[in-house]
């Protein structure tokens, strides 16, 4: 394997045609009858008024919501706080991006918005906008919209369903009686008052189609998108299964198990290490470092001052010890001294005062006296004796105190981090374009030999994985949902067909020889034998005696002599299995070949296989009977952390790393 590489960073581009996987049902209501309505109860006591619905309140101003925006991570905000918030965001990043305010997701500007009008182009959030006005209409006080717009002020008295608006008696009279309005619904605003809020927005909940305006009345049950007449007639026609909207949510299955699912995640991140688990992690390990630091440093000073107080005791006996040997070796010479320095004074004194006879007869006692005290003196040529006390430091500590340059050093461990895993898949076509699914930003992407963007996909729904089928270069995709959908990608990238599948798929490969595709379920820890219109040919869970076979089967690659080879992530193994599903091999070394969370599998046309071994940053080569062979690429080659991986027919390896990097090297 050669070290020749070259790196093409993805690139984010709007201009593209997209495929619509997945859109939210609306619920079904009992509709009013035309004219204007009343309470059937009389006794119903009016709703209080809150100051604000949290429901109905912007994160940014606390306030009532103001035109209220959508941003892709379903957050909604006024859109003058939006505005505020991006203009912002782009001025200190620089980039044709900003963060959600709430929850800090990373939200691209829509192509086309112009600089102040960076909110208007994202998502009018008609739901909400519905739900503010008919807050607003249940307060006392609310004055006729009709009027308000031509600067007049007068009370409301109802309300109209169909338009969400405010009604003075005079324009209430004129309304009911309009060739376009008088069929509308009308509620006496004293009676709405006394309906539960819930119930007032499902009544006449009609909702508008984004592309034509029209009323949204039917679903489309093949794409699971609701639509309006032109949506049916222009983009489904050749859909089989579109039904009204009250049909779709009798049978509210799909939605139900979505809900479902919302919860259990919701609640396996909250409690298994979730979203509060890593700050509580890291304030622990900071204050489990503090604690380290101090205990180390007292442990030492400790230790110290203990040894300091033991030397200091020392120290005072000892210097005792010394001064008495000093006083031993010194006190002659103190004494002789004073007794010379006593004799000279009276010498002196006789010289200057006495009589002769009186010198002469100290003169003899003087004489006696210095020849005793030199004596005592001794050799006074020679230094005064001395005595020291010194302390001489331990080897072991002068080193220590030598070597001692810092305490200890502080890290930060990212942990082993999963982002990015799983979130990529990748193949080739014969003339060696390289098609990538990016899981994250839910698009198909298109780019040359030579690197370079040629064409993308934007979907609604995650894609999972992606593999050619056939000989025209058409590519089949696991998604989100229980679809595969099929693309053409000769020139430019084109829906062909969907097909729905029994169950959620994530891994895919095309058999050439047998014209199917395999599948691999990390729900339902399988492996499928599907027709290309998503049917179930076999299936293969388990092994002998009941054995499960998987954990989590991710990734799949057939293989020239029809087995299958699958990377299971939870058992940090590869699995081969025939057609039958019986078992060829288990690839699980230890040691320093073990694997550590494998993603992306493939075969060379010679049988090699190809491991992305996510964990060890490295592509593992197995012989076509399991038994390793090398590893030929690593950190040396500049790789880190590979999800996907390819072998095109000219010899090329694509590989896309968790960081959507797509890296292709030559090798022979």
């Amino acid at each position: 394997m050669g070290d020749r590489y070259r790196d093409v960073l993805f690139k984010v581009c709007r201009k593209s045609q997209r495929v619509k996987m997945d859109a939210t049902s609306e619920d079904v209501v009992e509709p009013m009858t035309n004219g204007v309505h009343h309470s059937e109860d009389s006794n119903t006591e009016p709703q209080e008024k809150k100051d604000c619905d949290p429901i109905s309140e912007c994160y940014i101003c606390k306030k009532v919501y103001n035109i209220p925006k959508t941003l892709p991570c379903f957050h909604a905000f006024c859109c003058s706080c939006l505005e505020d918030n991006i203009s912002k965001s782009l001025n200190q990043n620089g980039q044709k991006y900003f963060a959600c305010p709430m929850c800090e997701e990373k939200c691209e500007i829509p192509q086309g918005a112009l600089p102040g009008q960076y909110a208007h182009a994202f998502q009018d959030d008609l739901f909400l906008a519905k739900l503010v006005e008919l807050q607003s209409a249940m307060c006392e006080g609310k004055l006729c919209d009709i009027c308000e717009r031509i600067e007049e002020n007068k009370p409301a008295s109802h309300w109209c369903m169909d338009c969400n608006d405010a009604l003075c008696e005079t324009c209430l009279k004129v309304h009911l009686h309009g060739k376009t309005t008088a069929g509308h619904s009308c509620l006496s605003i004293e009676e709405m008052r006394r309906i539960p809020l819930e119930t007032l927005m499902k009544q006449k909940n009609k909702v508008p189609c984004m592309k034509h305006n029209e009323l949204i009345t039917l679903f489309c049950v093949d794409c699971r998108e609701p639509l309006c007449v032109q949506c049916m007639a222009v983009s489904h026609r050749r859909c089989e299964n579109v039904i009204t909207v009250s049909d779709a949510l009798t049978s509210r299955t799909d939605v139900n198990d979505v809900i479902s699912r919302l919860n259990k995640l919701q609640a396996t991140v909250e409690n298994a290490g979730g979203i509060g688990q890593p700050d509580r992690t890291l304030e622990n390990s900071i204050h489990e470092a503090q604690e380290r630091i101090n205990t180390i440093c007292n442990t030492i000073c400790d230790r110290v001052r203990q040894y300091q107080s033991v030397l200091l005791k020392s120290l005072e006996s000892q210097s005792e010890k010394a001064k008495g040997l000093l006083q031993d070796r010194i006190q002659p010479r103190k004494t002789g001294l004073k007794s010379i320095k006593a004799a000279n004074d009276r010498m002196q004194t006789l010289l200057r005062y006495g009589s002769d006879v009186e010198i002469l007869l100290a003169y003899n006692q003087v004489r006696k006296k210095l020849d005793s005290c030199q004596g005592a003196i001794g050799n006074t040529e020679q230094k005064a004796p001395s005595v020291r006390l010194d302390f001489i430091l331990d080897d072991t500590v002068e080193r220590f105190i030598e070597n001692f340059d810092r305490l200890g050093d502080l890290t930060v461990d990212v942990g082993d981090s999963d982002e990015g895993i799983s979130s990529w898949g990748v193949t080739c076509t014969s003339s060696d374009d390289i098609i990538v699914t990016d899981c994250k930003n839910k698009r198909i992407q298109k780019f040359s030999k030579f690197g370079d963007l040629v064409d993308y996909v934007q979907l609604e729904d995650e894609p999972r994985d992606i593999t050619t089928c056939g000989n025209r270069d058409d590519v089949a995709i696991t998604m989100i949902g229980k679809l595969v959908i099929f693309l053409a990608t000769r020139k430019t990238m084109q829906l062909i067909k969907r097909a729905k599948t029994e169950r959620q798929y994530d891994g895919i490969s095309y058999s050439e020889k047998d014209a199917y595709l395999i599948v691999s379920s990390l729900r339902d820890q399988v492996v499928d034998i599907i027709h290309l219109d998503g049917s179930v040919m076999r299936s293969f869970g388990s092994g002998a005696g009941d054995r499960v076979l998987f954990n989590e089967p991710r990734f799949i690659s057939a293989t020239p002599d029809r087995t299958i080879i699958i990377s299971d992530v939870g058992q940090n193994a590869i699995i081969c299995i025939d057609h039958n599903g019986k078992v060829v091999f288990r690839y699980k070394p230890d040691g320093q070949n073990g694997l550590k969370k494998p993603q992306g599998v493939c075969v060379d046309k010679l049988g090699n296989l190809f491991v992305a071994d996510f964990g060890n940053n490295r592509v593992q080569l197995l012989a076509s009977d399991g038994l390793f062979q090398r590893n030929v690429l690593g950190i040396e080659s500049a790789l880190e952390k590979p999800v996907a991986i390819r072998v095109s027919g000219s010899n090329r390896m694509i590989i896309v790393q968790s960081d959507g990097m797509v890296k292709v090297f030559s090798y022979s």
